[in-house]
């Protein structure tokens, strides 16, 4: 076939007008970003290093937010802020005494993770007392600790006689203050999330509207301003007959040693209890823990009943992972939650992590989207910096 020359130098100017075929263009897009804390889950030996946003599912309020990125803390690199508070109020001095000693033999661990702050809530009107300002070296640390420890803190106010004379503050009153008083000290030194709180306290009560509200506060709050929240109401482990010395138990033993409803290890299940939910059993044996587990489970923290754990606790903390997703826009006359919102994340169910699931997969089951442990709320796209008062505000399910 013939081609007219004339055609051929039309088609030529064509192909040179075009952009070269490598030539790419990218339209940059601002994307605001939320953060979660999750724990690095089971899965051998893993490292974070190998995980990636397609791994994960996100859902804010029911919502899928796309995931843009995953993390390690990297401690060395990125040191986060610490918080060891210390509530003498509503605390019994055991209590004080024990966290504050078990605390100041891990003091180089408490440093490793950033820098230290010690502050004491003793219920004086001048209000909280700084120990210790950011510090970052153990001996320091380790010696502000051990005077605490050994000063006899620990009023337990929330139980006093109810002989007190008159124009002292209510039950109701102590508690709601010194909620008020922590979210007051934690919150504004939280600016670049996640920031680590070791809080020594007995909890209180959260039975009626007061109690549930003030849980509700603490847990929503300290965990929606980026805090990992390590709760302390260490006690005496029973003394060993043979040698008349505190012996280490496990939790199990531990389970097993203190009053109420005896159950078995249910071998593998994440409350680590047969017939309850995982909060059914600590409120039977001690309804004031109750807060302190709660506030701990949603920020993806712990809460402690003996030393030998907090040892275990600080390996766990380096395997938290940061997790970013997309904020979305959610209007506030559709918002029920105020200045929070509640999180879900899991495992994609689709993922290279999948085959871990073998044994189902044998069964011809699809493999679910497998929740993990994570901080339970985020702050909402342009809330205000501190909290407005959230009421009893329902749990975003049921800890695990």
């Amino acid at each position: 076939m013939r081609i007219a020359a004339g055609s051929f130098v039309l088609f030529a100017a064509a192909l040179s007008a075009q952009s070269p075929p490598d030539r790419t263009f990218v339209e940059e897009v601002d994307v605001a970003e939320s953060s979660v804390v999750i724990e690095l889950p089971r899965l051998g030996r893993v490292s974070p290093e190998e995980f990636e946003p397609d791994d994960f599912v996100v859902e804010v309020n029911g919502k899928r937010r796309r995931v843009t990125g995953v993390s390690a803390l990297d401690l060395k690199a990125n040191p986060r802020p610490v918080l060891v508070y210390v509530d003498a109020v509503l605390s019994k001095p055991e209590t004080v005494r024990l966290g504050a000693g078990a605390l100041a033999r891990q003091a180089r661990s408490l440093t490793a993770l950033g820098p230290v702050e010690i502050a004491v809530d003793d219920g004086a009107p001048d209000g909280v007392e700084l120990r210790l300002g950011a510090s970052t070296k153990p001996r320091a640390v380790q010696a502000v600790l051990q005077e605490i420890a050994g000063a006899g803190l620990g009023r337990d106010a929330y139980f006093e006689s109810e002989n007190r004379p008159a124009g002292l503050p209510t039950d109701v009153d102590v508690m709601l203050e010194s909620v008020d008083r922590l979210l007051g000290e934690a919150v504004p030194r939280c600016g670049d999330p996640p920031c680590f709180l070791f809080w020594l306290s007995d909890g209180f009560l959260a039975l009626d509207n007061d109690g549930v509200r003030a849980a509700d506060d603490l847990a929503v709050g300290l965990s929606g301003h980026g805090w990992i929240v390590v709760a302390m109401a260490l006690h005496t482990p029973t003394p060993d007959p043979d040698f008349g010395e505190p012996r280490p138990v496990s939790f199990e033993q531990w389970k097993a040693l203190m009053p109420g409803v005896k159950m078995a290890p249910s071998g593998g299940d994440p409350s680590r209890l047969q017939g309850l939910v995982a909060n059914s059993f600590d409120f039977y044996v001690e309804p004031r823990y109750e807060p302190l587990r709660w506030t701990a489970v949603s920020s993806c923290g712990a809460a402690l009943r003996v030393e030998h754990q907090l040892e275990a606790e600080f390996e766990r903390l380096e395997r938290r992972l940061l997790l970013r997703f997309a904020s979305g826009e959610d209007p506030v006359d559709e918002d029920p939650y105020g200045a929070f919102l509640p999180v879900e994340v899991r495992l994609a169910e689709v993922s290279r992590f999948a085959d871990r699931r073998k044994f189902r997969r044998w069964l011809g089951l699809v493999p679910a989207e497998e929740r993990l442990r994570y901080g339970r709320w985020v702050k909402r796209l342009g809330a205000p910096a501190f909290r407005p008062a959230l009421g009893a505000m329902p749990r975003s399910g049921e800890p695990e």
